[in-house]
């Protein structure tokens, strides 16, 4: 069994102006991308509502491709969406680390493993969510 990936990000905007005198671009990039040819990970799904939900990332267990219980008791990237604003906090120092309002957000963590919180920033209502937490 091995497990491969790839955490990527591409941002690219392009202002465009033409006047009498001639055209002009201006064009902003910044792109990341990793491999990843080993380790681990784990998705968590879920429902939050106004009060905020710990997911106790020192006993997260999955199974892998050939069935087998693996324990996943620490993490080093974590890439969160949430349907409202939210922000993904380590629970153990109550740092502020990933908040999405409907985008992908993608964050170190450090000190690897640990809870993590999610926090909502909206009084009423319930937003689903994503973790995918990605290990060595």
């Amino acid at each position: 069994m091995s497990v491969s990936g790839r955490i990527a990000i591409d941002v690219e905007f392009i202002d465009r102006t033409t006047t009498a005198a001639g055209s002009s671009v201006n064009t902003i990039t910044l792109r990341d991308a990793t491999e990843y040819t080993s380790g681990k990970v784990a998705i968590v799904t879920g429902t939050v509502g106004t009060s905020a939900v710990t997911i106790n990332g020192n006993s997260l267990s999955y199974r892998n491709a050939a069935g087998q219980l693996v324990a996943f008791n620490e993490y080093s990237r974590v890439a969160f969406q949430c349907s409202r604003d939210c922000t993904a906090t380590d629970a153990d120092s109550n740092e502020n680390r990933c908040r999405s309002s409907g985008n992908v957000s993608l964050c170190d963590w450090q000190p690897v493993g640990g809870s993590i919180d999610l926090q909502p920033f909206f009084t009423a209502g319930t937003a689903s969510y994503t973790l995918v937490l990605y290990a060595t």
